[in-house]
């Protein structure tokens, strides 16, 4: 059975005697506690296993939530910390359990989605990425998953990370000696999760407005975070990767989620699409008009951004009004696409040119948006805007 993810609390500012280690009591209990009783944001819940000794280790009722905060400020007053029962309220305990129990509703939805989805796809093994985005979904959806390579069992819906260098024998180590590229199904990458909120923002903004279904183009799409966000929605959406595994991770996560939009892959080698001659592979912006074009942590290799660059710089000149979602995690490559794009635009001597702004990575993603490559935590990463 899955359990709720840890919650990491920093030891008590001043003396040291307290503190507390990674707590199983949900975070929004915390902070409503808090909230109602105006205590300092400092540590008060140590979590289930230091209150009750391991024996309760997650809320299945209010009641229990509700005690649970009396008893933690009961063991709180013991050690000498001032008497927190009096300062708690059985209404704030009362208002914290309610939230709890919300929370416990949301993560039995989220539990309930991942063992939808499949274990296996094709020769591989894989697992979900769980994810709640914000903006909410549409319909009432309340999660999404994402497949990646792994074969890996989650105790923890919140905590999927797949690092670069996998133990021999496992699925992401025959991913990566199998496949010519095989970053895109070993994880969610860092900046996908910036252009998956930003994608969903887009769509959800059009369906707010009335406006028909947007046509997103997705460019080297791996698991396919802002393609899932985007179908989420009812809009079309043609995803694009060199390899045939990713394209197949995308297509198993829509059809398992039933998600109302539509979807269409294809093979699409970058460099092949900005060469000359027979036997050329064509992107499908060069044929078709889309919204939104996104390309999310693609540019890690010098060659690749520039033909990512060359594609973007045409499908703009022939459809202005293309949104382009274009997000780095500070790759090698960068320099190289902004100096292409700006080219092939023609912007060099214009006086705006084309940047990458840093923005935050979206609290909703898992497991601190861990790079595959290092599994480092990624806080921030850049945003494409064309000044």
């Amino acid at each position: 059975a899955h359990r709720p993810s840890s919650l990491h609390l920093d030891h008590m500012a001043s003396d040291a005697a307290f503190s507390a280690p990674a707590a199983i009591f949900p975070a929004p209990l915390l902070l409503a506690t808090q909230a109602s009783t105006g205590l300092p944001r400092a540590p008060v819940l140590t979590g289930l296993e230091r209150c009750t000794g391991g024996a309760q280790p997650w809320l299945s009722s209010a009641a229990a939530a509700s005690s649970a905060v009396l008893l933690v400020a009961s063991r709180r007053n013991r050690a000498g910390r001032g008497d927190l029962r009096r300062r708690l309220p059985h209404s704030a305990a009362a208002a914290a359990a309610g939230v709890a129990v919300a929370v416990l509703d949301e993560r039995d939805d989220l539990k309930v989605l991942a063992e939808q989805m499949p274990c296996q796809v094709g020769n591989f093994r894989v697992k979900s990425v769980v994810v709640r985005p914000t903006p909410a979904l549409p319909d009432g959806r309340r999660g999404l998953c994402a497949l990646v390579v792994s074969d890996e069992e989650d105790d923890d819906l919140e905590e999927c990370r797949v690092l670069w260098f996998p133990p021999p024998g496992t699925a992401a180590q025959q991913a990566i000696s199998q496949l010519q590229d095989s970053f895109g199904v070993l994880g969610v990458w860092p900046a996908a999760w910036v252009a998956a909120e930003c994608v969903l923002k887009l769509c959800l903004e059009a369906k707010e407005e009335g406006r028909p279904p947007l046509r997103i183009l997705e460019i080297g799409c791996g698991s396919g975070l802002p393609s899932l966000c985007a179908l989420a929605t009812g809009a079309s959406v043609v995803a694009t990767d060199l390899e045939e595994l990713p394209l197949a991770l995308l297509k198993a996560a829509a059809i398992s989620q039933d998600l109302p939009g539509q979807l269409e892959t294809l093979r699409v080698d970058a460099l092949s699409a900005v060469g000359s001659g027979f036997g050329r592979a064509y992107c499908p912006s060069e044929t078709q008009q889309f919204d939104v074009i996104v390309c999310s942590d693609c540019l890690y290799k010098v060659d690749v951004a520039q033909a990512i660059g060359k594609i973007l710089a045409r499908a703009l000149s022939k459809h202005p009004g293309t949104k382009l979602v274009v997000t780095d995690a500070y790759r090698r490559g960068r320099d190289a696409f902004l100096d292409t794009l700006t080219i092939d635009l023609g912007l060099l001597h214009s006086g705006s040119l084309p940047g990458f702004e840093s923005v935050a990575v979206p609290p909703w993603a898992v497991d601190e948006a861990r790079d595959p490559f290092n599994g480092s935590a990624t806080e921030e990463v850049g945003l494409l805007r064309l000044r």
